[in-house]
């Protein structure tokens, strides 16, 4: 279904619509987008409604590249051939309905005419996509009618009527944790490697370019972590060490199954928690090389399963997908390691420091298990009360956050939000997923430990500014019911889509 992605998330703006049944079969249509100019860009993707009521997909230059690739990966990773959609449309009551027939049912995409034989919009309101011939255009006028009626479809009118609640404090959320390059624009001068000396982060970038290399046969192995994993003890070790270890997030997936990632760090020591906590710096400027580009993310799977579960996924193996791209899996124990590694150097420099790195961390904690706190980077640990402390992160709506708390038992928190004024929860499934994390714990209540978090309050749009209760819960391990650890309100706003 990639191919046909584009077509299962377009919309229509809500231009008057009039005129007759466009030449259909004359030529192909393709997938286009609107500029604000009224220029209309066509894809490399066309298609071709025969006079059968069948539709023929031609791609060409990068379109016909990407499916030729997704092919090959679909048949690596199933054994089987990928069957594309079967086509079919019907021109009714003034609407193209094309009809897509998967293995998984079928589905169904109405465009409707919009006064010009050229162009067909979507019937639904919130996409900028649509159908076209090459050369199409809008007026300029009709392409700012297209792109405001678009926006006002997608608007999001929660926050319209709210106000700042009175007589309640309400914290602001700090300024984002460092910018980071994520790019190599002249705009962006920082970079991960800029981390604290002797971490984890620190010697996996710097290996780039001048670490020793990883041969394509390597056999790959944490043999500490493997004898950790195989007695109970030091397992259960090793789980308090990584809830606890402010550079690991040990963490739940959908399906409960137990992961541990690291996180990188501001040079100042602060873990930055991202999207599913991949790292990276990526060139944009073809002509220049910048001094790092990477792209890297560290997981082990407790439960010996993927983390991805997209539907390729999991494939424990090794995967080579080009000589500076590899996806890294191998088992300890029952434990599945994935380690993502993109350079534009050749032999898995970053993945070999990331290993040798690991090993000396867990061969340190197996030695030293009754004093394993003591292994804990500097600042792991604070003394005082609970707190929720929020940073504005990439777009207005989009949160990381550092948890300080100690429940003094072993169990998962996650963050639950309601707009102050009149209670409603905020976006309650995706909050609860993405922040929920096993906290660290201790039997002295006065040590506070840090868990990261990043997430998206999707309810309003930029600037238009509410107050939010964040509510802090805690499920215990021991099967006792769920509490809540500490509230705090804040100032926020929601992520415009």
């Amino acid at each position: 279904m990639k191919i046909f992605f584009q077509l299962a998330v377009v919309c229509s703006c809500a231009l008057t619509l009039a005129g007759t049944e466009p030449a259909l079969t004359t030529d192909k249509w393709y997938i286009s987008f609107p500029e604000k100019n009224g220029i209309i860009k066509a894809s490399e993707t066309g298609y071709l409604f025969n006079k059968d009521g069948s539709v023929t997909i031609s791609r060409t230059g990068r379109a016909a590249e990407n499916y030729r690739k997704l092919i090959t990966l679909y048949k690596r990773n199933t054994g089987k051939d990928y069957q594309e959609p079967e086509l079919s449309w019907k021109w009714e009551n003034g609407k193209l309905r094309i009809t897509a027939q998967t293995g998984t049912g079928t589905h169904t995409f109405t465009f409707i005419s919009s006064g010009n034989p050229q162009i067909l919009l979507p019937e639904d309101k919130q996409s900028f996509i649509l159908l076209a011939r090459k050369g199409a255009k809008f007026s300029p006028e009709q392409a700012a009618q297209f792109w405001k009626a678009v926006h006002n479809a997608n608007r999001d009118t929660f926050a319209d009527d709210l106000k700042l609640p009175e007589n309640v404090q309400l914290a602001e959320p700090e300024k984002q944790l460092w910018h980071a390059s994520f790019t190599g624009t002249p705009f962006h001068t920082k970079h991960w490697k800029d981390a604290p000396a002797n971490s984890f982060q620190h010697r996996v970038l710097s290996a780039i370019g001048r670490g020793a290399e990883l041969p394509d046969d390597a056999k790959c192995d944490i043999p500490s972590l493997t004898r950790m994993l195989a007695d109970s003890t030091s397992r259960a070790v090793l789980m308090q060490y990584l809830a606890c270890h402010p550079q690991w997030r040990l963490y739940p997936e959908s399906d409960n199954s137990l992961h541990a990632v690291r996180y990188f760090c501001t040079p100042e020591g602060k873990i930055r928690p991202t999207l599913h906590q991949y790292y990276a710096v990526h060139n944009t400027d073809t002509g220049k090389k910048t001094p790092l580009e990477f792209q890297f993310r560290f997981d082990i799977g407790f439960s010996g399963k993927a983390w991805n579960r997209a539907p390729i996924f999991p494939r424990n193996k090794t995967e080579r997908r080009s000589s500076t791209e590899w996806e890294t899996r191998f088992f300890c124990g029952k434990a599945l390691v994935n380690i993502f590694d993109q350079t534009r150097f050749p032999g898995r420099q970053m993945t070999k420091a990331a290993l040798d790195f690991t090993e000396e961390e867990f061969a340190a904690l197996s030695k030293n298990q009754d004093d394993w706190n003591k292994l804990l980077p500097p600042g792991s640990i604070r003394h005082g009360k609970p707190d929720l402390i929020l940073y504005d992160d990439m777009q207005g709506g989009i949160y990381a956050a550092h948890l300080w708390c100690n429940p003094g038992e072993k169990g998962t928190v996650y963050l639950k939000a309601f707009e102050i004024t009149k209670g409603t929860p905020l976006s309650v499934t995706g909050l609860k997923a993405r922040t929920r994390n096993v906290s660290g714990w201790s039997n002295d209540p006065r040590q506070q430990f840090c868990t990261g978090m990043y997430f998206t309050i999707y309810e309003g749009e930029w600037e238009q500014f509410y107050g939010a209760r964040f509510e802090v819960w805690f499920v215990p391990d021991s099967g006792g019911a769920e509490r809540k650890l500490l509230e705090k309100n804040y100032k926020i706003q929601g992520w415009t889509r």
